[in-house]
């Protein structure tokens, strides 16, 4: 499906890793990255289960731009509702300064249309350097 905004097409494989990631829990998390022909979002990276945070951040180039869904799971110490297991998919927008403009402006004309493609994220984070993508700042959302 094209993004109106941006005329960026969604291919099929990246909401089926994203379904793979919240409905199975197959991943920890996927990055995607907008084409050459700058036409459609696909997959770039899969974490495998096991994956951590940092893997996710690795994963991210210093100078150009990319879309994430993270399955985050923490602990909840709650004491209506008892402390347990918990878990929450972020969504992630990486546009570092270093970016080129124009990649820039593809993302951020893309990102809103391209989030609607994947239904059940539940917390939204852009991120343009790496000290905004910590696992702090994730905590820091989910409490």
């Amino acid at each position: 499906m094209a993004n109106a905004a941006s005329g960026v097409a969604v291919a099929e494989e990246c909401t089926a890793r994203f379904q793979e990631l919240r409905t199975a829990r197959a991943h920890r998390f996927v990055v995607f990255k907008i084409d050459d022909s700058l036409e459609r979002v696909v997959v770039d990276k899969v974490g495998a289960r096991d994956a951590g945070f940092g893997d996710l951040t690795a994963s991210l180039p210093a100078d150009g731009c990319r879309y994430a869904v993270y399955d985050h799971d923490f602990t909840v110490g709650d004491a209506t509702a008892g402390e347990g297991p918990r878990s929450k998919i972020f969504f992630v927008s990486w546009s570092p300064a270093t970016a080129d403009v124009k990649s820039k402006m593809v993302y951020a004309s893309s990102c809103e249309g391209f989030k609607k493609e994947l239904d059940g994220v539940q917390i939204d984070l852009q991120a343009t350097e790496p000290s905004e993508l910590t696992l702090d700042v994730l905590n820091d959302h989910v409490s």
